[in-house]
């Protein structure tokens, strides 16, 4: 399988089926209705040319339902009881994951100020957003550059070598990573100062955004979703 075309969907309908993936983790809903919402958002990546991570939180699903399915035929022991505990519970919160995943593959962070700006968002909003929609990609860049140094100097991070040495791993490793966040987040905000984000007049954009036919597809079965939840249950 190949990405051979992808459907480029609008940040406010990736918005949205964030949000409605949020109110179904509030909410009690069907097993049928949760099924029906993950395998919505299996198309949505198929269709978007993100197949193989679909896949993989696909499966993952499957895998969480089948042994919810198995422990819960295994007695009331403490620990089979705990074990399903989780599997539900991980279950629960996938299709968020899954929407997350979703949204932001395949969009930028501009375009996602872009949409935002359109949605008149107040920039006491804004600007926050700007600033977090930065922070965690250049925290991931920060995170590699600071293992690939500490391979340079021969220190494993490990799992074994974090328990075994908490007290080294904490200075080789989460010391720097901190303080190169905090200098992360600072820089951010005065970028996000500088660009005039904060400033009260119109923003222009090299994006324009616009919702297709595929965004309309998308609110629709949304809105089919809430219809089956509060009117048939």
């Amino acid at each position: 399988m190949r990405n051979v075309s992808k459907t480029r969907f609008d940040p406010r309908s990736k918005l949205a089926v964030i949000l409605f993936a949020s109110f179904t983790m509030m909410v009690t809903i069907s097993w049928i209705d949760e099924f029906a919402f993950v395998t919505f958002l299996l198309l949505l990546f198929i269709v978007s040319g993100f197949w193989k991570k679909g896949l993989l939180l696909y499966g993952m699903f499957v895998l969480l339902t089948m042994a919810d399915s198995f422990l819960f035929r295994q007695g009331n022991h403490v620990l089979i009881v705990l074990l399903d505990f989780f599997s539900v519970g991980y279950r629960r919160l996938l299709p968020t994951i899954m929407a997350a995943a979703f949204a932001i593959s395949g969009t930028k962070n501009s375009e996602w100020m872009a949409a935002l700006q359109k949605m008149h968002v107040p920039n006491v909003l804004l600007v926050p957003l700007a600033v977090l929609f930065r922070f965690f990609p250049t925290l991931v860049q920060d995170f590699k550059s600071i293992r690939q140094a500490m391979r340079f100097r021969g220190i494993s991070l490990s799992a074994g070598s974090i328990l075994l040495h908490p007290l080294q791993s904490a200075e080789y490793f989460l010391i720097p990573l901190l303080m190169s966040a905090e200098k992360t987040a600072t820089e951010l905000s005065a970028t996000a100062l500088v660009r005039g984000l904060a400033s009260e007049t119109p923003h222009t954009t090299v994006h324009e955004l616009k919702l297709r036919w595929w965004d309309g597809l998308v609110f629709l079965a949304l809105c089919g979703f809430i219809v089956k939840r509060m009117w048939l249950g």
